[in-house]
């Protein structure tokens, strides 16, 4: 099933193409319910704050879980666009590697897992509840960080990935459009991805900053930066 979803990764997003994997990983790879522990998230996340002194740990999370959610939109977005499957991503379930600088490097999943429905009708919802919303929440109770700035950082990712997939993949369907805002119906208004987004003729723009104006040496996201457009409101 991985193998299968990793050969149909689009080119341009082939440096995700390995960001999931299966197997329990090597010693220091963390179960992702362990990062609940307020040492073991510190310890986890010090080498990547490290490089940032002093700045605000919020904006440090954030910018982290930018290098988190890349990580997992392409595998996920893949599987159900382009294979009408969901892979075994659920947070409780679900390992993940750092890189020497503290940076999300690979998520590890169970191979002997089921891989969800064979229909992505509700699979974009199910990775929502099944892994983003626990992400969220963990680093909400971290350091206090909004979740509108998370649940923007994950809506900013997985929009771009699934757009790269395009509307024409074998499985694409209302599901992930609706998830992600693209078109209109009663079902934006509950998903949080939607709600994080400002659909335009551009594309989809994201509501709250991403904070990364605070970290020292990060460049500004440009035009899509709340802070530096929007003359009305979303």
């Amino acid at each position: 099933m991985i193998e299968d979803v990793l050969a149909r990764v689009p080119a341009s997003l082939s440096a995700y193409r390995d960001s999931v994997s299966a197997g329990p990983g090597g010693a220091a790879s963390l179960p992702l319910p362990a990062l609940r522990d307020e040492a073991v998230f510190d310890a986890a996340l010090a080498p990547f704050a490290a490089g940032f002194g002093e700045a605000d740990r919020r904006a440090v999370v954030s910018f982290w879980s930018q290098y988190y959610f890349a990580l997992l939109a392409t595998p996920a977005l893949t599987a159900l666009m382009c294979c009408g499957r969901a892979l075994p991503l659920a947070f409780e379930a679900t390992r993940l590697e750092l890189d020497a600088e503290g940076r999300p490097a690979r998520l590890l999943i169970d191979a002997q897992a089921g891989d969800g429905a064979a229909c992505p009708a509700a699979g974009l919802s199910g990775l929502i509840e099944g892994h983003l919303r626990p992400f969220v929440e963990l680093c909400h109770a971290r350091c206090g960080l909004a979740p509108r700035v998370l649940w923007g950082n994950a809506a900013t990712i997985l929009d771009y990935v699934a757009r790269e997939i395009g509307e024409d993949a074998p499985f694409a369907c209302d599901e992930v459009a609706t998830c992600l805002g693209w078109r209109r119906g009663p079902g934006c208004a509950r998903t949080p991805l939607a709600q994080a987004l400002c659909p335009d003729a551009a594309g989809c723009r994201r509501r709250a900053c991403c904070l990364r104006h605070r970290l020292p040496g990060v460049a500004s996201c440009g035009p899509r930066c709340p802070l530096e457009r929007c003359p009305a409101p979303c």
